[in-house]
């Protein structure tokens, strides 16, 4: 089944590593994967093979590995509950022009190199068997976990 993740850690190449080699040592088919650099973190989104038994503990290991902020988990899904659209542009960015004019007001939440992912609207997702999904570099998800890690200790003087 596919999947499709999306994580942003410290702004750490170390994180990024044991991220890649958790995919690794967990047997992941990666299929795409993107990163983006902010000022203060890393954004990484990669569609990945997977079976849907190893999804959980998968999900649950990332989220507690050091220095991870954040972590998105999406399933492939063609039904009304795919709110969200993966698109594999490469350098024709016109494909995703198209996309938000059959799916105007949906929201950017993550580009990087061609590759896209966008929140459908809520008006919109009666249109989610549109001709669109018919392309192979365009993928429907829906939304399954999500963990934002706010714990973070915050270093406070003493008083004098």
């Amino acid at each position: 089944m596919q999947w499709l993740i999306t994580l942003e850690t410290e702004r750490d190449l170390i994180v990024t590593c044991r991220l890649m080699n958790i995919l690794r040592r967990k047997g992941l088919k990666i299929a795409t994967l993107a990163m983006a650099a902010r000022p203060n973190l890393f954004s990484m989104m990669a569609v990945l093979e997977s079976a849907e038994t190893d999804i959980e503990h998968i999900f649950n290991l990332l989220r507690r590995t050091e220095g991870v902020e954040r972590v998105t988990y999406y399933r492939h899904e063609t039904s009304r509950d795919a709110a969200f659209i993966f698109i594999d542009a490469d350098a024709d960015t016109s494909r995703v022009g198209d996309i938000l004019k059959i799916f105007p007001l949906s929201k950017l939440i993550f580009a990087s190199h061609g590759k896209y992912l966008l929140e459908v609207p809520a008006a919109s997702r009666g249109r989610i068997a549109a001709p669109v999904y018919c392309v192979p570099e365009i993928l429907p998800f829906a939304c399954i976990r999500t963990i934002h890690n706010v714990s973070r200790a915050e270093p406070v003087a003493a008083p004098a």
